[in-house]
């Protein structure tokens, strides 16, 4: 069976500007803390006025004290005379009534604020600071207007925290380049490795590419962690590629240089030209991601046998990249079995973005020791399928 790769990218040192400047702050005098006795009354006080809450940060001090709208100019100064001696507190007036938010809560604990509200993990609350009622979102960014409406301008949407982040072994819908995949029934964590999006023309219908050695057609594709990722409906041996449907997948692919790391990348483009030196990565399952692997031949022809029948691919369909290092060391990382239809990218100009290059099958070993990693050019994936390439989120 064939092999694909990741690319393992290495963050710099982050060092001190200035180490002068950093020795100066900390002998700064730290701040004068509020005593305990000072924030009970400022509780007393929240609560006597039926205020929104206190908030802030406790370690820095100067609370904000947020009213609900309709609080009257004499209210918010009788307010003021209550608060605790030697405590600087702010007092504002909210946009939005303790009935808003508490019909906002009532609203997203009922799941009622969308028909799949069930399915996500959420966390909420009312932040002072902000004048907006918080929500954690464990789900897809598709689901966040409809908690947005609840209360136009008046709730923010931000990612959850209450579960690791999803990466390419615990993906969810829509799915992403990149991510482990397996048969329905394999024993095995994973068997191969999601390529990129595409879309097919004709219907508009998205589809995500891996290598066609890896599973037949209308195999029931599962994540990793087992969570549905569709079947396989489209075979074309001659290239060793294959599509799987019936999910939602997006133009973003893992590329993160160990297991657990959520890291990504947009997909931005993708290009044919496939000039000898021009450095690719890898991002699969086995080996995780990395770089720095120079094209050594962009022709190369090949044949494999897939459940029992023998297929070649054209030499003009294939090209090979050797094991490189972002060095030019030659000392990187080599594809492994498991990485089969892993997405083959250079990183974009923008700095969050991909540029895909093709997809991984294998590797080839000549007389000579030399290893190569032998993959399947874009531009042959997207016209034999008659679609385009997802880019973003799009």
């Amino acid at each position: 069976m064939l092999i694909t790769t990741a690319v393992a990218v290495v963050a710099p040192l982050a060092i001190p500007a200035s180490l002068s400047a950093a020795s100066a702050a900390s002998s700064a005098e730290p701040a004068q803390q509020p005593s305990q006795a000072q924030l009970q009354q400022l509780d007393r006080v929240a609560r006597s006025h039926s205020a929104l809450g206190v908030f802030g940060d406790p370690e820095k001090g100067h609370p904000i004290l947020m009213l609900p709208a309709g609080t009257s100019a004499a209210q918010k100064a009788e307010v003021k005379k209550e608060l605790p001696a030697g405590l600087l507190v702010t007092v504002k007036i909210s946009k939005v009534t303790k009935a808003e938010v508490d019909s906002v809560f009532k609203t997203i604990k009922a799941g009622k604020w969308n028909k799949d509200a069930r399915k996500y993990g959420v966390g909420y609350t009312y932040d002072g600071e902000k004048d907006k009622v918080v929500v954690n979102l464990e789900g897809p960014k598709s689901a966040a207007p409809s908690l947005k409406v609840l209360k136009p301008d008046a709730i923010e949407v931000q990612p959850g925290r209450f579960t690791p982040e999803n990466n390419r072994f615990n993906d969810y819908n829509p799915f992403y380049g990149g991510g482990a995949i397996k048969k329905d029934g394999s024993r095995s964590e994973y068997d191969c490795t999601a390529g990129f999006a595409i879309r097919h023309k004709p219907d508009g219908e998205k589809r995500m590419v891996t290598a066609a050695h890896c599973f037949y057609w209308n195999d029931k594709i599962k994540t990793a962690d087992g969570k549905d990722y569709g079947n396989v409906t489209s075979v074309h041996q001659w290239l060793d590629t294959e599509a799987i449907t019936g999910k939602n997948y997006t133009g973003r692919i893992y590329t993160g240089g160990y297991k657990e790391s959520d890291s990504t990348l947009w997909v931005s483009d993708y290009s044919n030209w496939f000039y000898w030196g021009r450095q690719f990565c890898v991002s699969g399952a086995s080996t995780y991601n990395h770089c720095g692997h120079p094209v050594s031949y962009s022709t190369y022809g090949s044949c494999y046998i897939w459940h029992g029948a023998t297929y070649c691919v054209d030499p003009a369909d294939q090209f090979l990249i050797d094991r490189g290092g972002n060095n030019g060391c030659g000392c990187g990382k080599f594809t492994a079995p498991g990485d089969s239809g892993a997405p083959v990218f250079e990183p974009g100009y923008r700095g969050d973005d991909a540029i895909i290059g093709g997809m991984h099958r294998g590797a080839v070993w000549n007389y000579n020791g030399q290893d190569r990693m032998l993959n399947v050019k874009v531009n042959s994936i997207l016209n034999s399928a008659n679609a385009e390439i997802v880019k973003g989120d799009s």
